[in-house]
């Protein structure tokens, strides 16, 4: 198995500063501050959530100079691609509840295509395995602010 290409993995990582710093902002602040914080993770949420979706556009468009994919392939590639981020884009248009769970629900969704993704050779299997724990990360931080909010 290829190692996760250093690059891939630093800026991976790094971009769970923002999920980690806003989910921990959620429980040591209150009143306007905790809004803005939530706001803040929410819409960081939608960014990311749309990103992962481009991650697939980008591999599928790649594969269209590739003969071996079908083109039912392509409609399933691109088509989930654009996905992430229509949920996204609903689920900043919510109130509060209904997002946090709509962004949990994205990112479970986008982690369960990205290992159906990698399994049909889609993807490298060094992403899927960076993917796991990622997604783990923004899962925990997102129900940790659920819970923090609602219970």
């Amino acid at each position: 198995m290829v190692a996760i290409p250093a690059p891939a993995k630093i800026l991976g990582f790094g971009g769970l500063i923002p999920f980690a710093v806003t989910s921990a902002s959620v429980f040591v602040l209150n009143g306007n501050d905790q809004l803005m914080a939530l706001d803040i993770m929410l819409h960081y949420s939608a960014v990311i959530l749309s990103f992962l979706g481009a991650v697939h556009w980008g591999a599928g468009l790649a594969s269209l100079t590739d003969t071996s994919g079908t083109r039912s392939d392509t409609w399933i590639r691109l088509g989930w691609s654009v996905t992430p981020a229509l949920v996204a884009w609903l689920a900043i248009q919510m109130n509060l509840l209904p997002s946090l769970i709509t962004f949990i629900l994205g990112f479970t969704g986008t982690f369960i295509f990205d290992v159906w993704s990698g399994k049909k050779g889609w993807l490298p299997n060094w992403y899927v395995k960076l993917r796991k724990p990622l997604s783990l990360i923004v899962l925990i931080c997102l129900t940790l602010v659920f819970i923090k909010t609602y219970f």
